[in-house]
């Protein structure tokens, strides 16, 4: 018998209405489709975005720099050279500190020293022969003036007779004949006298040029003997300044010649540098410039000091006088390489953005501007550069997307999807 229906009777749970998450999705997938079919219906190619770098224009200062590399420098590195040939004797080695006047070698040089033992010895003898004359020249001043006073005495003699004679013959106590015989004794005796007194003039003119003349030789041969003395001295080469010895060109007891270098001496106070800068900053170099050196991690500053006016192996050599090496001097060492950034300008409040290789594949004059996933061509006018970003003068403002890479691909098309 059945009583009722509840053992037929199943339990069954609401049925979800699963339908609605595929259709969400689906129309969402149709509004993208929409989207993306609208771009391509106005873009010409699709890139990826992985392909493409990008930079963002900015609004600052632009420091336009070139690099270069170069070497470190002895503002003051003087040469000595040998005055004589001879045997040199080392008396310091390279890297050496040395001081100013400070022996650094010793040249053996017999022929120069037995030439200033000759000249030594010939002065002494013209010395002596001075002495000579001077004692000759008194001995003929005093026979001069013996001879001239016996003139005098001669003179007066006759004078008295000549004067005895007048005032016998006014007496008439001598003859004529007498008479004039004391005038010619008296005026005979005036002729000796005279040719005494000149006699003695022309001696002592003599003796005089001739005191001068030896003095004069006596000059001329102490100039020579100070010069091989002064020659001779400089047999022992000192150092010209305070610093290091740099390169010794010569061994211990090598034989040398004259005007030989002997060895080298670096200032350590005095550094400067010397930059090989391309050709292609030559007209935009100048004096005084700011440069930036990066050496044996140390970041110095300087200014460009010197330019040459010559073009080798299409560079420039430019010098660099440091602004202030203070305790960084003692880490410098002579041709010690070097990397230099020379700042040639600085504009301020300008539009920049990186440099890429957009630069030559757009020549200068065309970019992709990024906006929205669409990147549209647009003309630039680009002007100085540094070594990190370029100056946009025309076809940009601050905040906008730029493509930087190659444009090389992109250049057949004015706009470009990015994905």
């Amino acid at each position: 018998m059945i009583r009722d229906t509840s053992q037929q009777d199943v339990c069954r749970q609401p049925v979800r209405r699963r339908w609605r998450a595929p259709v969400a999705a689906l129309v969402l997938l149709s509004a993208i489709g929409a989207v993306t079919w609208l771009g391509l219906s106005s873009a010409d190619k699709v890139v990826r975005a992985a392909r493409l770098q990008t930079a963002q224009v900015e609004r600052g200062n632009l420091i336009r720099e070139a690099a270069a590399r170069g070497r470190i420098i002895a503002a003051n590195a003087p040469v000595v050279y040998a005055t004589s040939a001879g045997l040199v004797k080392l008396l310091v080695q390279a890297g050496d500190l040395v001081t100013e006047q400070q022996p650094l070698l010793i040249i053996d040089s017999p022929a120069l020293k037995s030439q200033l033992a000759q000249a030594q010895a010939k002065m002494d003898s013209l010395e002596l022969e001075q002495q000579r004359k001077q004692l000759d020249s008194r001995r003929q001043q005093l026979e001069l003036k013996r001879r001239l006073d016996q003139a005098k005495v001669t003179l007066d003699a006759a004078d008295r007779e000549r004067r005895r004679a007048e005032e016998a013959i006014a007496h008439s106590l001598i003859s004529r004949i007498d008479y004039e015989q004391a005038r010619d004794e008296f005026a005979s005796a005036q002729l000796n006298y005279a040719h005494a007194g000149e006699e003695v003039a022309l001696a002592r003119d003599t003796l005089a040029f001739e005191d001068q003349t030896l003095a004069l030789q006596l000059t001329q041969h102490r100039l020579s003997l100070t010069e091989l003395q002064r020659q001779v001295a400089r047999l022992t080469v000192r150092a010209p300044i305070d610093g290091m010895v740099g390169n010794t060109l010569v061994e211990d007891r090598d034989r040398i010649g004259a005007n030989q270098p002997l060895l080298s001496v670096v200032s350590l106070s005095e550094h400067q540098a010397e930059l090989e800068v391309p050709e292609s900053y030559a007209d935009d170099l100048g004096l005084a410039m700011p440069v930036q050196v990066e050496v044996a991690g140390l970041s110095l500053s300087g200014r460009i000091g010197g330019i040459s006016p010559e073009i080798s192996n299409n560079q420039v050599r430019v010098r660099v006088r440091f602004n202030d090496l203070g305790q960084h001097s003692t880490r410098l060492r002579q041709n010690q390489r070097l990397t230099a950034r020379i700042q040639l300008q600085n504009l301020e409040d300008v539009l920049t953005v990186r440099r890429g290789a957009f630069v030559q594949s757009g020549g200068g004059r065309l970019g992709y501007r990024l906006k929205d996933g669409l990147a549209r061509r647009t003309p630039l006018v680009l002007g100085a550069s540094s070594l990190t970003h370029i100056q946009i003068v025309d076809g940009a403002h601050a905040g906008d997307t730029l493509i930087i890479s190659d444009l090389s691909p992109l250049l057949d098309s004015s706009e470009i999807m990015v994905k």
